[in-house]
């Protein structure tokens, strides 16, 4: 898993300069700050999405925490360079278990903050590409019920992101378009189920759906 995400980085720091020489003033009202300038505002976006997640971890022995639930997010970003925006995003996502598992129940609870960044392929373009990738922190609560009786555990961790995603224009300034999302947060199931977790971190899938409104 290291090495994927070592190329899957270095991909997106050599690609993205690189797409950035097909750059052309061309997207209705917007224009960019010189490259050389870093850090220059000419712009930015809101979006919000909602989709599914999904988590493949489950209990030590065998069998799933939960089936696909819900997911909702919102990220504000701002543009530094043509083909890099930068800036936050919340999400939240629940599943529940879509049987008991040896008698017991869970339901699963996530909420994540991330710094993200997103890379851009054809920024001149009213239909692109697109690569997210971040890091931040993740808040947990497995809530467990067996017999009758409820308890929950909660962890907060260091997370990362990473995704892709296409999206294309409705008008000059607002957008729509899907997006695949990959979250680890650094918690082992035994931190959140500690009789019958296991040493693996859990991971997520979010599949989002995404409007947003650019800002110039």
């Amino acid at each position: 898993m290291s090495k994927i995400w070592i190329i899957f980085c270095l991909c997106l720091f050599v690609g993205a300069p690189l797409a950035a020489q097909e750059y052309t003033v061309v997207r209705g009202e917007r224009q960019f700050a010189d490259l050389g300038n870093w850090g220059a505002y000419s712009g930015g976006e809101m979006t919000l999405g909602l989709g599914m997640a999904q988590s493949p971890s489950g209990p030590k022995g065998g069998g799933d925490y939960t089936k696909p639930g819900a997911v909702l997010g919102a990220a504000a970003l701002v543009d530094m360079l043509p083909f890099l925006s930068t800036g936050a995003e919340y999400n939240y996502a629940a599943f529940r278990t879509p049987a008991a598992v040896r008698g017991t129940e869970y339901t699963l609870q996530t909420q994540e903050v991330f710094g993200l960044f997103k890379f851009k392929w054809n920024v001149a373009k009213n239909f692109r590409v697109y690569a997210p990738l971040g890091v931040g922190g993740a808040w947990l609560r497995l809530t467990r019920r067996q017999a009758g009786e409820e308890s929950f555990r909660d962890k907060w961790a260091v997370a990362a992101t990473a995704g892709a995603g296409v999206e294309v224009d409705l008008s000059p300034t607002y957008f729509i378009g899907a997006e695949y999302r990959y979250v680890l947060p650094f918690i082992q199931t035994a931190d959140l189920d500690p009789a019958n977790g296991s040493s693996r971190y859990l991971q997520m899938h979010h599949f989002f759906v995404r409007i947003g409104k650019r800002f110039f």
